[in-house]
């Protein structure tokens, strides 16, 4: 039950991101699932990654460097984290009310 509220809050969470950083954070997931299906280890996803440079296709299409990239990607990732953790503590502590 949980995961299903996790899962619409992060996609609450997504959909309310600024334009930009919807489409990055977006394009990473995309990227990472895709991959995720095609490797059948741990391993073979990091030769994938290796061998495709998602990151540095990102970055190249957005016209920024990789290093810029990643930072954004690490803040996104930042306000998503914290923002899902507000959310999930609000409607849990609501729920024992």
């Amino acid at each position: 039950m949980y995961k299903h509220v996790d899962e619409a809050l992060l996609s609450n969470i997504i959909d309310e991101l600024p334009k930009r950083e919807r489409h990055i954070y977006q394009a990473f997931i995309e990227i990472e699932d895709i991959l995720i299906q095609e490797a059948e280890t741990y391993e073979q996803l990091l030769n994938l990654v290796s061998t495709y440079s998602p990151h540095k296709r990102i970055a190249k299409k957005l016209g920024v460097t990789l290093e810029d990239l990643l930072e954004q990607l690490s803040d996104i990732e930042e306000k998503i984290t914290s923002k899902l953790e507000t959310r999930k503590t609000f409607l849990y502590w609501k729920s024992e009310l």
